[in-house]
């Protein structure tokens, strides 16, 4: 758990290059890396499965992370640069990071196949179907961390959920939560099924029951809830390979909700489910 403080000298230093290009979720990607912003996600990313490449932080907020650091039990050499205000704004180009940057490593090929956990009665498997929108797909993974969801599979149309907006949005909570990009889709779906759990698109279209009656009836297995994109919502696709639509009782004035908050409620009255 070594971890090497550097006091930024120069903002000119080639060690801070990576940081120079936070901004920049292309170049990101291409160089294998994500950025946390703020005290709680870079603490959320140093307890989480990813690598923590380097931090840059101003002083007042290294405070903030002294556990978090101490509690890491990553055995790489972790750089540490601790700059002033100035120096960090000169660094990223922008202020909404709170003095406070993680630089996280993007996991191998290998490690974004590995299987979810499945779902279980009252902690649904959490399906987004094409949710371009990086705040909608950081709220939804907020929701899905408060309300128990065994992990989110995230169509390959999805937004990035290792996205700086989407992980800001969600409280970090992308780092925590396991996810995985299908790689197959929609006929993911298809083995979903097979492994037993229950599809369940929720959609406003017909045919579609109340989901205050869905969850009476109880379907006994676990549930994969598929969540569409925020225009077109659930694809004919996927909807052909549910098992069942539910719907949320609205008044009719409104055609629908932000697929955010549509998943905070459904997944509330899962949880309420559990035996």
């Amino acid at each position: 758990m070594p971890i090497n403080r550097i006091r930024v000298a120069s903002v000119d230093d080639p060690c801070l290059d990576d940081f120079r290009i936070v901004s920049d979720p292309a170049l990101m990607r291409d160089r294998g890396l994500f950025v946390a912003e703020g005290q709680l996600a870079v603490r959320r990313l140093l307890a989480s499965r990813f690598r923590t490449r380097a931090l840059l932080v101003v002083e007042s907020a290294l405070a903030g992370l002294e556990h978090a650091l101490a509690a890491r039990e990553d055995d790489r050499a972790l750089a540490l640069h601790v700059a002033d205000s100035a120096q960090l704004r000169l660094v990223t180009g922008f202020r909404f990071h709170r003095g406070c940057l993680g630089l996280g490593e993007r996991p191998g090929p290998e490690e974004e196949v590995a299987e979810l956990p499945p779902a279980e009665p009252g902690r649904p498997l959490v399906v987004l179907d094409g949710v371009s929108d990086p705040d909608n797909v950081g709220s939804i993974f907020r929701n899905a961390a408060a309300f128990g969801a065994a992990g989110v599979l995230l169509s390959p149309a999805c937004a990035d959920p290792l996205y700086r907006k989407a992980i800001r949005t969600s409280m970090g909570t992308t780092l925590q939560l396991l996810f995985r990009v299908a790689d197959e889709w929609p006929g993911v779906l298809a083995r979903i099924r097979e492994a037993g759990a229950r599809v369940v698109a929720l959609t406003p279209l017909e045919p579609a029951v109340d989901i205050e009656a869905f969850v009476r009836r109880g379907a006994g297995a676990g549930v994969a809830l598929v969540l569409g994109n925020e225009g077109d919502g659930v694809s004919r696709a996927a909807l052909d390979l549910c098992h069942e639509r539910v719907r949320i009782d609205i008044a009719p004035a409104v055609d629908s909700l932000n697929v955010a908050n549509a998943a905070a409620i459904a997944l509330q009255r899962l949880r309420s489910a559990i035996p």
